[in-house]
């Protein structure tokens, strides 16, 4: 099945049953599941902020932001790290599937992508700079996502 049309994470999830349907296995799936997305829509949005960047950065090495070596190290660290937890996602929901993933390993997975959400966020306004805060580019909502995924 190609790529395109095959069935995504989230809707694979929604499939199985029992233990992961409800419950403390139905949690850990989410919180799985939502820092997967979250993390590959920051890195989404850095990359393409980035690439929006015209105006020379202070202290850098070109003209636009999208060229300089710093900047694209950092954007392949966040797709490093939306690799990997699209990657346990995609696991998860695969041993889930054939009865070999525990609530146990779910929790564990969890508990690693909440770390990765956090660098994720943090990398974000780390690299965008103090011009990322403002309102009205609307990136707040990714620490607010992240905080109510703590909150749960």
């Amino acid at each position: 099945m190609p790529a395109d049309t095959a069935p995504s994470v989230r809707s694979r999830a929604e499939a199985l049953g029992a233990p992961w349907t409800e419950g403390a296995g139905a949690r850990a799936l989410r919180l799985v599941l939502d820092h997967a997305e979250l993390i590959a829509e920051v890195t989404e949005t850095g990359a393409a902020q980035t690439a929006a960047r015209t105006r020379r950065q202070q202290y850098g090495n070109t003209e636009r932001a999208a060229d300089d070596p710093q900047f694209l190290r950092v954007l392949a660290e966040a797709a490093a790290r939306s690799a990997v937890a699209t990657a346990a996602a995609d696991s998860l929901v695969r041993r889930a599937a054939e009865g070999s993933a525990s609530v146990a390993d779910a929790e564990l997975i969890a508990a690693g992508l909440t770390a990765l959400s956090r660098e994720a966020v943090r990398a974000l306004f780390e690299t965008l700079g103090a011009s990322s805060t403002l309102t009205e580019h609307g990136l707040h909502r990714f620490w607010e996502r992240m905080h109510d995924l703590e909150a749960r």
